[in-house]
């Protein structure tokens, strides 16, 4: 049976010789039964140290972990009876891969009929060739068939709660690919409540069924993609998520107008009046020779088997902005392009990074 896995409060903090440095800071949220969150953000912005704390692996200093409604925030991990991927495997390098799978049931004496049964079922679970892997030792392995058997000792336990610590990272790009497929068939199949923590957003966007998204130690935002790409919560989020990320430009505002390059855009409600960031989506953007915006292609991100490129273009004030359009359509570098602003905006005051339109 799935569970809940709920947060309140958590936060933790590191000393040092001058400051107390905030790893954690007041973190709250639920992950529904059965459910993956991806928790995505730059590197150091708190995500493993939080997954630990789930774990038991590491204690809060303030606030409470439930699983379901039993407060778990003094378990052992253990006794809360979690599976966890590590980025660098862990296997264990003296054990075949079928030991790897069975040292937990050694551990407790289970007979050796019934780990058996249990390899057999794990193996059928994880698929063609992974019998064939049981009974070489990690060093025999290739970086996937590690990270394979490292997901079949997490699953073969029954979790109630699985962790995965940027498992695909050390593989090159096919494999991750190939992979990212494979634990997401499993993670649907298990049903089991599971938290996936990543800087990749191709990763956190393939696997989770909700994303949050990470910074300075905090929960900025949770949901799925497009409601954090459409309704960012602050700048940050505006500029981190997405592929591309929204279009940021300083601008100012007098009189509930936008001011951007000496012409105003009226605002539909009054804001008062200072230094904000305009926002907009590359892909609401509409080329076309009235537009009333003009700037010069600089670089294409695409390749012609992508269904969508990204064209990076440097306008006459020196701003650069991206706008994605259709594989199909041909530009190049170099190329003058004309364009208008498209209709949904966002604002961010410069200053907080706090969204008001």
């Amino acid at each position: 049976m799935s569970i809940e896995v709920r947060l309140e409060n958590i936060t933790k903090t590191f000393k040092t010789k001058n400051e107390i440095l905030y790893a954690l800071k007041n973190i709250n949220f639920k992950i529904p039964p059965g459910k993956t969150i991806s928790i995505l953000g730059p590197s150091g912005c708190g995500k493993t140290t939080l997954l630990k704390i789930i774990a038991g692996l590491e204690r809060p200093d303030e606030g409470k972990i439930f699983f379901n409604n039993e407060d778990v925030t003094e378990l052992s991990p253990y006794e809360r009876k979690i599976g966890m991927v590590f980025q660098n495997y862990a296997l264990y390098p003296h054990y075949k891969a079928r030991g790897n799978l069975a040292f937990p049931f050694w551990i407790k004496k289970t007979p050796e009929k019934e780990i058996d049964e249990k390899i057999k079922e794990t193996a059928k679970i994880l698929g063609v060739g992974f019998e064939y892997l049981l009974d070489k030792k990690p060093k025999e392995l290739s970086g996937g068939e590690q990270q394979r058997v490292a997901i079949g000792r997490c699953i073969i336990r029954n979790p109630s709660i699985m962790l995965f610590d940027e498992p695909l990272s050390n593989l090159d790009a096919k494999l991750r690919v190939i992979t990212r497929a494979q634990l997401k068939r499993l993670l649907v199949m298990f049903n089991t409540t599971s938290v996936y923590v990543t800087h990749d957003q191709t990763e956190a966007i393939s696997i989770g069924d909700l994303i949050g998204i990470m910074n300075n130690g905090e929960i900025i935002q949770i949901g799925t993609y497009d409601e954090i790409a459409n309704n960012p919560q602050n700048a940050f989020v505006a500029s981190f998520f997405g592929k591309p990320s929204m279009n940021l430009i300083e601008v100012k505002v007098i009189n509930s107008q936008i001011i951007w390059r000496n012409k105003g855009i009226p605002l539909e409600k009054p804001i008062e009046d200072g230094e904000y960031l305009l926002g907009f989506h590359g892909r609401d953007v509409l080329i076309n020779p009235d537009g009333d915006i003009k700037g010069e292609i600089y670089f294409i991100d695409g390749t012609p088997a992508d269904p969508s490129k990204i064209l990076h273009i440097q306008l006459e004030d020196n701003t650069s902005i991206k706008i994605e359009i259709k594989s199909g359509e041909i530009y190049r570098c170099g190329e003058n392009i004309s364009f208008s602003l498209p209709k949904r905006i966002y604002l961010f005051k410069k200053s907080t990074g706090e969204r008001v339109v």
